[in-house]
């Protein structure tokens, strides 16, 4: 891993009672900052589920020291549907940007404690896509409340407006047969997913109210388009990515792009406007036919790489992270990239790089301590820490 040059100091503090109960000294032979160093060894300082102090050697008296091998910051999924029950979209009706992704978040589900397990900390949680407008995301802490701190908990409820951009709105609907299902309507292919998508932001800036939306969800639209709401668009195709620019240049918001199976097909569109990409398309298993895009002619074995050589914004997001990162690196991702892509720049994807994705003071206590180096598949987590308190995982223990 690259090294930069820092400033690394040796802290000496003698904690008296203002220090609390909760503090605890983790000492590392290797902690990963995400901040462009590396501590070897290196000592970070939690009080109060914060990050006090980060240095090469901390000396201090009457806390809970904990010793590990490896240390990083808790990784950062920009897009996932952990825990969401019932269904994951409001299939009642082709829009609903006011669906409730917080509401449907089922806090005692398998999903958010194997999450703990894989040393995910913080979750965007996005909607399903049967919907064109498919609601509101959420950012979440997986875990942190209840009696014990084992509970997730909500940090945004209403993050970013999620659209479908993409073939999944018109999976289930059909036409010209009797309305006896709520999927006999609109959309039934691309085009007419595009043309909701512009016909109710064109009413929206001529302050009449689009088909299927009541006030409330007008309102979200008027967010979106004043800039006050990020918008996630579900696309993976070429075809959808450029409808997304598109619209872009219609109405004036910046999509941020989930998916992105198909950038490598409109990289010029890519590198002129270098949108931020959650990309959910990396694959973890090198004898995976997804290897090579849907032609099964063109190889796609380091799309990411390619990302980052040409200083696009991305983050590698969905199922196992970790792996995901790890595979990065064998088709080519510089080491340092890859651990970034699944914390520091989910972090700031979702602009929440102010509270977590690095160890730096002041940020939230989230980490994670493996028995080696994280990007061997050999390696192991032993703990993950959120906000400040250890939960032990299922390998650790």
């Amino acid at each position: 891993m690259m090294r930069v040059a820092c400033f690394i100091f040796t802290a000496l503090i003698s904690v008296g009672s203002s220090m609390g109960d909760d503090a605890i000294l983790i000492r590392a032979k290797h902690v990963l900052t995400m901040e462009g160093k590396i501590l070897e060894p290196g000592s970070v300082l939690v009080r109060d589920g914060k990050i006090a102090v980060v240095a090469e050697g901390i000396e201090a008296q009457g806390v809970k020291v904990v010793d590990t091998d490896w240390l990083m910051p808790g990784l950062v999924n920009a897009a996932t549907s952990l825990g969401i029950a019932g269904g994951t979209s409001e299939i009642s009706s082709e829009v609903t940007p006011d669906f409730e992704t917080a509401a449907a978040i089922d806090f005692q589900s398998r999903d958010l404690l194997e999450a703990i397990d894989e040393g995910i900390t913080t979750a965007h949680v996005l909607p399903g896509t049967q919907s064109v407008f498919s609601g509101y995301s959420a950012i979440i802490k997986t875990s942190g409340s209840g009696a014990n701190h084992s509970m997730p908990r909500i940090l945004l409820p209403h993050h970013g407006l999620t659209v479908a951009l993409s073939s999944d709105p018109t999976s289930f609907n059909r036409a010209r047969s009797r309305p006896d299902s709520v999927f006999v309507r609109q959309p039934t292919n691309r085009m007419g997913v595009v043309w909701i998508l512009r016909s109710s932001f064109h009413k929206t800036t001529q302050n009449l109210r689009a088909s299927g939306f009541d006030e409330n969800s007008q309102k979200i639209l008027q967010d979106v388009l004043a800039g006050k709401l990020p918008v996630f668009t579900v696309s993976r195709k070429d075809v959808d990515i450029q409808s997304g620019f598109q619209l872009q240049d219609e109405f004036g918001f910046k999509p941020i792009i989930v998916g992105g199976d198909e950038v490598y097909r409109v990289m010029d569109a890519i590198l002129e406007r270098k949108p931020t990409i959650i990309y959910t398309a990396m694959i973890n298993a090198a004898n995976s036919r997804e290897l090579r895009g849907t032609e099964g002619t063109e190889r796609r074995f380091n799309v990411v790489g390619q990302l980052a050589a040409s200083e696009i914004p991305f983050c590698l997001a969905g199922e196992k992270l970790l792996d995901q990162a790890r595979f990065a690196t064998r088709f080519g991702l510089d080491r340092s990239v890859a651990l970034e892509s699944i914390t520091s720049k989910s972090a700031k994807a979702l602009q929440q790089d102010k509270s977590v994705g690095s160890i730096a003071v002041g940020k939230d206590a989230d980490l994670l301590a493996f028995n080696g180096d994280p990007l061997e598949f050999t390696s192991s987590i032993q703990w993950t820490m959120v906000d400040g308190k250890i939960i032990e995982t299922i390998t650790g223990r």
